[in-house]
């Protein structure tokens, strides 16, 4: 996996792309076997780097009582000039890194001048990953975290000051970051009373978390794919709020003040794609992984 910096410039990439219309990125069709469980599909053609790749990944909530992980996967890459496949590999940790340095993205070109408090809601594997992208990005951030879980939280990978609540998790945070299981129907409990005037809210939970009054009073609303984001709304997320007024990848060469920003990123195939591309390119350098016959 390439650096935390790298990471976020590859993220960073990758949206501009999406911008400018040089990434073919159809909506990602799922099944739902379970209750609030899903498994998607995520193909994404990424034309400047001529990569081709899909994921075929599972969210099931109801793994942690079992003992198993939230989120699992698989990532295939595929010669685009042929259409063969490539390669096979994890994408449970793609998933999570590409879920971090997306927010990472956002924190770097979005968030509040001279920020430093962080809160992140939930202490799973994907609040370990923005713990440690976070305090590499920003070595001076004070992150204030909150999950139901109290060894959740006594297990950051990062010094962290834990809570008892979202309200003390969140009170004076510039930069919010929520990772909520997303489960029909959400019952978000995150008030625009708790925030500041100034924060960057980051929804990787869709509104799990966040009530509509937070982003009613955004100065800006954006989501990575703002199609996306509309086919959600209409399969009953996102009731109340605003449809976002551009995509991440438009704004970041020219954002909008830093007042109250909501930037939902969804998860795209196309990070995953870049991802994973990266991912192939140094297994192949390192002579890491099994060959097979062709």
């Amino acid at each position: 996996m390439p650096g935390f910096a790298e990471q976020v410039d590859l993220v960073a990439a990758t949206y501009r792309s999406m911008a400018a219309g040089r990434v073919e990125l159809p909506p990602k069709p799922g099944v739902h076997p379970r209750q609030d469980a899903f498994i998607h599909a995520m193909p994404a053609y990424l034309a400047d780097s001529d990569v081709a790749a899909i994921k075929w990944v599972s969210g099931y909530p109801s793994n942690k009582a079992l003992g198993l992980p939230y989120i699992t996967g698989l990532m295939i890459v595929n010669d685009a000039a042929t259409g063969l496949p490539l390669a096979i590999m994890d994408a449970a940790e793609i998933t999570a890194a590409r879920t971090a340095a997306a927010s990472g993205a956002c924190i770097r070109q979005l968030a509040p001048d001279g920020w430093r408090r962080a809160a992140i809601i939930g202490c799973g594997e994907q609040g370990r990953y923005h713990a440690e992208l976070i305090a590499a990005l920003h070595p001076d951030a004070d992150l204030h975290v909150y999950d139901p879980d109290p060894d959740r939280m006594a297990s950051m990978p990062v010094a962290v000051t834990p809570h008892r609540s979202i309200r003390e998790a969140v009170e004076d945070a510039e930069v919010i970051v929520t990772l909520a299981p997303i489960v029909q129907p959400p019952a978000p409990s995150l008030e625009r009373a708790w925030l500041g005037d100034r924060f960057l809210a980051l929804p990787a939970d869709f509104n799990a978390t966040f009530r509509a009054d937070v982003t009613a009073d955004a100065d800006a609303v954006l989501a990575d794919d703002v199609g996306q984001w509309r086919y959600y709304q209409g399969q009953g997320q996102f009731g109340g709020w605003p449809v976002p007024a551009s995509s991440v990848g438009e704004v970041l060469d020219d954002p909008p003040v830093a007042g109250r920003i909501v930037a939902c990123c969804l998860g795209v195939g196309a990070l995953d794609a870049a991802f994973a591309h990266a991912v192939l390119q140094a297994a192949r350098a390192a002579g890491v992984g099994l060959a097979l016959p062709t």
